[in-house]
């Protein structure tokens, strides 16, 4: 007899798409096989159910399937694939893990200077983990041997169970204990790993740090974490930045600000210094009348703008240098400007100065 989607779903020749969802959600739940476990007729039902519902949800293929039937229909489906695609998993909560466990991830901690913050930097280090062993992949075989089927949970690597309670029959999961969700049990262990797939081992690991990167950052380099179990997927390494601090220099998020010394005389009257900074030698125009405290800037000499491109300044904060003991020819051409200033200076310091200053003390 021709299949008929439609009295399959207990839906109208006519039903619109939310009244085949709904439809279809009632009654997957209902016959699926984990809700009837020993009811063969329920997963034929079930499998009806999800070939029904690939159908009529297709508008192409429901076109085609009202015109021709069956015939007009290509190639199949998979029950438990549109099941799981429309509920988005297990929608029972049985649990219950299959296949290796996944490794731990690690975190180290990694010191960098501040040249290296400039300039970016790749840092190698070692690190000691559980590693995948190299003698069998990981497998936790013996080379040349075969695992076979955990006869506990029959392959499926998790032991179902049916409970009785108030609302009726409820099944939960949990990972079979035997080959720890594997399904597979192993015959011959690796005489490397005693079967665990995995060894102590100590690795290099190098890590690219982009420039501008700031104190406290992570990054994450993925699958350098800890080997899983007998083939388990790896965990990740974290890596944490420590920026060693430099004395003299600040960082100002994308800024660096350093103090240099200037003599007055250049405050005063302007000047061009050449000054080391992580780029090599720049130069530094100090304007006339520069004051103490002043911060001048080097424009995109600071620190790279991490992931925007770019880079910020230079801040220099002038420090003004007042000599002190200027000798006689320095001190009269100062005392010169100052009284062309109209400024009140103290006396002379001199040898008669000086005699002075003993007989007022």
């Amino acid at each position: 007899m021709p299949k008929d989607y439609y009295e399959t779903l207990g839906v109208h020749h006519s039903a619109s798409v939310d009244e085949l969802k709904k439809a279809y959600r009632k009654l997957a739940r209902q016959y699926h096989p984990d809700a009837n476990p020993d009811d063969p007729k329920a997963e034929a039902k079930f499998k009806e159910l999800g070939e029904a519902y690939s159908v009529l949800s297709d508008p192409a293929r429901r076109n085609n399937y009202d015109r021709f039937g069956t015939a007009g229909l290509g190639a199949g489906f998979d029950a438990f694939d549109i099941f799981a695609s429309f509920f988005g998993g297990d929608p029972f909560g049985f649990g219950g893990r299959t296949g290796p466990e996944p490794g731990r991830n690690l975190a180290v901690a990694v010191e960098i200077t501040l040249q290296e913050v400039v300039t970016g930097v790749t840092k190698s280090f070692p690190v000691r983990s559980l590693r995948a062993c190299k003698r069998c992949s990981g497998s936790g075989s013996e080379p040349g041997t075969k695992s076979s089927t955990c006869l506990r949970c029959a392959g499926a690597g998790t032991i179902r169970t049916v409970q009785r309670g108030f609302f009726g029959n409820m099944m939960s999961a949990s990972t079979c204990p035997d080959c720890q969700g594997l399904g597979e049990r192993i015959e011959t262990p690796c005489t490397e790993c005693q079967g665990q797939g995995r060894v102590d081992r100590e690795d290099e690991v190098s890590v690219d740090i982009p420039a501008g990167v700031e104190d406290g950052m992570q990054l994450r380099v993925s699958g350098r974490g800890e080997a899983g179990p007998r083939g388990g997927e790896p965990g990740d390494l974290y890596v944490q930045l420590r920026v060693k601090q430099m004395r003299g220099v600040e960082r100002q998020g994308e800024d660096l600000l350093y103090t240099v010394e200037v003599p007055f005389t250049q405050a005063a009257l302007g000047a061009a210094l050449r000054i080391e900074s992580f780029d090599g030698t720049v130069e530094l125009d100090i304007p006339p009348g520069t004051q103490p405290g002043d911060t001048l800037k080097v424009k995109g000499a600071g620190l790279a703008r991490l992931g925007r491109g770019g880079r910020g300044d230079l801040l220099v904060k002038v420090k003004v240098v007042v000599p002190t003991g200027l000798p006689g020819e320095q001190d009269q051409l100062v005392r010169k400007l100052a009284e062309l200033r109209g400024e009140n200076v103290a006396e002379s310091q001199g040898f008669m100065g000086k005699i002075k200053s003993a007989f007022r003390a």
